[in-house]
């Protein structure tokens, strides 16, 4: 972590304090999230500070005892000096990840208690004017922001602090754009995502637009606009045209506007189309027809509108600013609601991936309803009738639970087995699906489901039942096959998502653990320090579970605390995903543990993985972690206090609708996250 000092008086004279082993800091969540008091006297030491440390933090960094050659016993507070101040900020960055006191300790803080000393650390370094790198908004620190705070009633009312953005489409966007304008095969997508492997791919601010997608995209329109005009179909339409009384003049600028109602969704300026038609008639003079026409389609092609998505271009404002919304916030001037074709654009892309359709466009322009009653209308009908939307909730679920990176391990070849990952994927893909049509307690159900799918349609795939530890001769089968509870149980049982969550010749404790604290607890673990050495002993006549003891010395272990006892009860199976009993030539010990988890109901050891899923599955607080995560697939951004309503009223829907999914979704798409944006003076970012 690099924090950045700037003192008064200096211009770009600035500098830097590295904090040794730390590479990834996210510490400016706090400072954003916290108050900025005033300087905070030694009363507030004495009281808060001081007592937090002789409780929590003193016993292993004192003399005689500095774990990490960190010691607290003697630590001043003088924030203006470079060592200190880089401890305090040591100390921040602990808190916010809760990497400390380590998750074996026998008691640990209430997050109002070290809420209380990070808001003093916190306002102390400001006073300094240290500033920290800003991820409180990138992708996979969202689980930053206080859980315990996005879900009181104390915060509903907080004011929307997220601005207008301008992000770039995603593959399938581009695509169906450019199929709208020609129907072809792209020979390349410039905007195909890496895959998202841990996080979701459609993100504010994630990806880019540089020289090489510029020259590709401009090869593509004009591949799309050579399509348009080489068949004779633009000939003939215009001809057409002309035969019902219009000029040619005018029969072009028909075209051109179909171009733009196919790809944009709406009709030319007359600003635009007089420049289209100057366009056209300079290429014209000097090639000859038809490059002028194609060039004026390609030049549709390549507006802002086909590679980006807008907010806040045509904001309908309330001009009565003291009247409240029906869900009680006061309206200010500080935030105001998306239009309603940006709402359109909104929905649509949020739920299909693909540009509004003409009807959605016609309801929210000429609905006299709500806008939110509209929203929740054209959601629900969407939902339900909508061919695209399987697919995407689908694609919440690839992404949440992370398996399809399965078709990306190599896995050795071995007697008596076959190993073929796209259709373990495929089988998974087929119970969310079902679990999804059901719509009924989605998440538990995917959690605890004793029954899977074993499907063949390919040589290849007539192994998939070894990996369910079925026999050779399985029968094939459509309907899902019920295994024993101690046996299989839901999601993180499958063999998809275990050989995803596996390495090439072993099983992953550690990343299966890391999926568990970050998906399902709401937990953060900071990065692997660059100066750690991450590989595993190569004993082959030692299990798994001892190789692992490199990752308990107390420079590891408070990270790995958070991780391996979640991820070693799945040792139950090997990294084939295939049940076992044992490892080696012993039983296969299969225990493990929630700790500091923030939530003391769920803390405590367990003997199995099904033991573990069960006790999870039934929290309500794992419920509010998954409702998190849907918020960040479909509004593409991280939460913020501000977002505290929504997600409350979010999980209410869902509880209310006994688990379903579609209602959750509705409600999120109908929210004051999604209808609203802060004005820039406002904005959290």
């Amino acid at each position: 972590m690099r924090i950045r000092i700037r003192r008064a008086g200096r211009r770009s004279n600035s500098r830097c304090i590295r904090l040794g082993g730390v590479t990834t800091c996210s510490i400016l969540v706090a400072l954003s999230l916290l108050t900025r008091a005033a300087r905070t006297d030694d009363k507030q030491f004495d009281m808060t500070v001081r007592p937090f440390l002789k409780s929590y933090c003193i016993d292993c960094h004192s003399e005689g005892h500095a774990e990490g050659d960190i010691r607290l016993d003697d630590l001043g507070r003088q924030f203006n000096n470079r060592k200190e101040a880089g401890v305090w900020a040591r100390v921040l960055e602990t808190l916010a990840f809760r990497a400390m006191p380590l998750a074996t300790a026998d008691t640990f803080p209430t997050k109002v208690e070290s809420r209380a000393v990070q808001n003093w650390i916190a306002t102390n370094l400001n006073h300094q004017d240290i500033q920290f790198e800003d991820k409180s908004h990138a992708e996979g620190f969202g689980n930053l922001v206080p859980h315990d705070l996005l879900f009181s009633s104390e915060e509903r009312l907080r004011r929307i602090d997220v601005a207008a953005r301008i992000w770039r489409v995603s593959p399938e966007t581009l695509r169906s754009k450019l199929n709208a304008a020609a129907r072809f095969n792209l020979p390349t997508n410039p905007f195909d995502f890496d895959k998202p492997h841990g996080n979701f791919t459609d993100f504010k601010g994630k990806y880019l637009l540089n020289s090489i997608m510029t020259e590709q995209l401009t090869e593509l329109a004009m591949i799309a606009a050579e399509n348009q005009t080489k068949d004779g179909r633009a000939r003939a339409a215009i001809e057409a045209a002309i035969k019902r009384g219009a000029t040619r003049e005018e029969a072009v600028q028909q075209l051109l506007v179909r171009q733009f109602q196919n790809v944009l969704r709406r009709n030319p300026s007359d600003a635009e189309l007089t420049r289209l038609m100057n366009l056209l008639k300079r290429i014209d003079a000097e090639l000859g027809e038809p490059f002028g026409l194609q060039a004026a389609c390609a030049a549709v092609l390549l507006t802002p509108e086909t590679i980006f998505r807008f907010e806040g271009a045509g904001w309908d404002s309330d001009p009565d600013n003291s009247s409240e919304s029906e869900n009680g916030r006061v309206r200010d001037p500080a935030y105001v609601q998306l239009s309603n074709r940006e709402l359109a654009d909104a929905l649509a892309y949020a739920l299909t991936d693909r540009p509004p359709e003409k009807d959605l466009l016609v309801t929210f322009s000429s609905s006299d309803a709500p806008v939110r009653d509209t929203l929740r209308q054209q959601a629900t009908i969407l939902l339900a009738e909508n061919r695209y939307v399987p697919d995407r909730l689908l694609q919440f679920f690839q992404e949440y639970f992370d398996y399809e990176k399965a078709n990306d391990i190599f896995k050795d070849k071995i007697p008596k087995h076959q190993h073929w990952a796209p259709g373990l994927v495929h089988d998974l893909d087929v119970l969310i699906e079902n679990v999804l049509h059901a719509d009924e307690q989605v998440l538990r159900t995917l959690l605890t489901t004793s029954q899977m799918y074993v499907l063949f349609y390919s040589h290849k795939e007539r192994g998939n039942q070894l990996s369910f530890n079925l026999p050779p001769d399985f029968k094939k089968t459509t309907r899902p096959v019920r295994f024993p509870k101690d046996q299989r149980m839901g999601v993180l049982t499958h063999p998809a998502w275990l050989v995803a969550h596996s390495g090439n010749f072993d099983n992953d404790p550690i990343r299966r653990g890391l999926w568990i604290r970050k998906k399902l607890l709401g937990g953060n673990v900071p990065d692997v320090p660059i100066t750690v050495d991450v590989k595993l002993p190569d004993e082959p006549t030692w299990t798994l579970r001892k190789r692992l003891h490199v990752t308990e010395a107390d420079q590891c272990y408070k990270c790995h605390a958070k991780m391996n006892p979640l991820g070693l009860p799945f040792e139950r199976f090997d990294h084939y995903g295939r049940f076992r009993f044992d490892e080696l030539d012993g039983a296969v010990i299969t225990t493990g543990a929630v700790l500091n988890s923030g939530v003391p109901e769920l803390d405590g050891e367990v003997d199995s993985p099904f033991e573990m899923i069960q006790k999870l599955a039934k929290s309500e607080h794992i419920e509010q972690v998954f409702v998190r995560h849907v918020f960040r697939f479909f509004m593409g951004r991280n939460e913020t206090l501000g977002d505290a309503m929504t997600l409350q009223d979010a999980h209410k829907a869902y509880v209310d609708s006994n688990g379903s999914m579609k209602t959750l979704v509705v409600s999120l798409l109908s929210s004051d996250s999604f209808l609203y944006r802060a004005k820039q003076s406002y904005a959290a970012e």
